[in-house]
């Protein structure tokens, strides 16, 4: 398990020439992003375009309530060339970081208070429920104990994030966390899409999309496109921000649920050995999670003492953290080769889409009767 400091590192290790073509591509996106979706050349940028034509025009009335995140998303994923490969592997990971640790700007303490009990129940108990049908569900589909256990964390927690944290603690195999890895980011993509169109087309208030959406995406950067989206077709108030404090209590979960499967791992090990062989791996919470809570707690402290500036800082984080997620997202889809992430995951497939289909219902019917 690597330290803090060693994860810090990481982020300036992994720059060096390679990912130079990949950074000017995703860059590139998003600046053609935000120029057909918002008429600027970055969020809350000076317009380049006249508004007018972002409500007057049918085709830019059309990609603005797309947003420019999902845009970004959707160009990359049909730009795969191994030259690109490593600049969007590096946006898609550590710029991808960075966005979320800005996003902590937005979930402060007078949008959590508007949080509803029932919705954090709901999260908790979907979470749960998933975790617990992948392992129930896993043999049946053929697969092992270790590939069920990183499905359901995935599913359940945050992506790949968790299926990664969670591998070293139950002695995975890497052919095991790749799989998983690309089908979760896989149906991750699937979600931004859908997920927002369910809930619209089932006519969800705000608060209800606030649960539905932060708690079925996988990873914390699915959650922001998704709202966004839902935001442009529903025309209502911005659900991102409690959206994404509900995912963050799905996030909390996660040193819990990797902590009870190093548990049961033990507990297998010492079935077939008499003795648990391989030295017990504790997870920790990844770095960028913490200081997300560091800036969501840092961005309210400092609008309680002074408003008027910490609303302005809070705005240009906010515009910081929208750009550089769209850079980010750039890079997930440009890193992601579809072809090769069916192949590997072919056959994990079905079972991580079952459980994601139940996830989603389950979570649908709770979210409409409850909240």
């Amino acid at each position: 398990m690597t330290t803090y400091r060693e994860d810090f590192l990481d982020y300036f290790r992994s720059i060096d020439r390679k990912i130079i073509p990949g950074l000017l591509i995703c860059l590139a996106v998003t600046i053609l992003s935000f120029l057909l979706t918002r008429g600027t050349l970055w969020d809350g940028g000076f317009a380049v375009l006249s508004p007018d034509l972002f409500t007057d025009n049918p085709f830019f009335s059309f990609l603005a309530k797309i947003g420019p995140i999902v845009l970004a998303l959707v160009i990359c994923l049909f730009i795969n060339y191994k030259l690109f490969d490593a600049g969007g592997s590096y946006a898609g990971k550590y710029l991808l970081r960075i966005a979320i640790i800005l996003m902590g700007a937005r979930v402060t303490a007078d949008v959590l208070m508007t949080a509803s009990v029932s919705g954090l129940g709901i999260i908790l108990a979907v979470l749960a429920l998933t975790i617990i049908l992948t392992m129930m569900l896993g043999k049946r589909f053929g697969q092992s104990w270790e590939t069920s256990a990183l499905t359901g964390t995935g599913n359940g927690i945050c992506g790949v994030s968790a299926t990664l944290s969670v591998a070293p603690v139950i002695h995975a195999d890497q052919k095991y966390v790749h799989a998983v890895v690309g089908i979760i980011s896989l149906l991750g993509i699937v979600g931004v899409f859908l997920i927002p169109a369910v809930a619209f087309g089932v006519g969800m208030t705000d608060a209800q999309a606030e649960v539905f959406i932060g708690g079925t995406l996988h990873e914390i950067g699915n959650v922001i496109p998704a709202a966004d989206l839902y935001n442009a077709v529903s025309g209502g108030e911005d659900v991102s921000a409690l959206a994404l404090a509900y995912k963050m209590i799905r996030v909390a979960m996660l040193v819990v649920v990797a902590s009870v499967f190093g548990w049961l791992w033990c507990r297998r090990q010492e079935a077939m050995h008499a003795t648990c062989p391989a030295e017990r791996v504790k997870a920790k919470v990844q770095g960028f999670l913490i200081l997300f809570v560091v800036m969501a707690v840092g961005m309210t402290a400092l609008i309680i003492t002074s408003p008027a500036f910490g609303h302005a800082v809070q705005t240009s984080l906010v515009h910081i953290s929208v750009t550089v997620l769209t850079i980010a997202m750039a890079g997930v889809g440009l890193s992601m080769n579809l072809r090769q992430t069916l192949s590997v995951g072919k056959t994990l497939l079905p079972l991580a889409s079952v459980i994601w289909a139940i996830q989603v219902i389950v979570m649908l019917g709770l979210t409409l009767f409850l909240v």
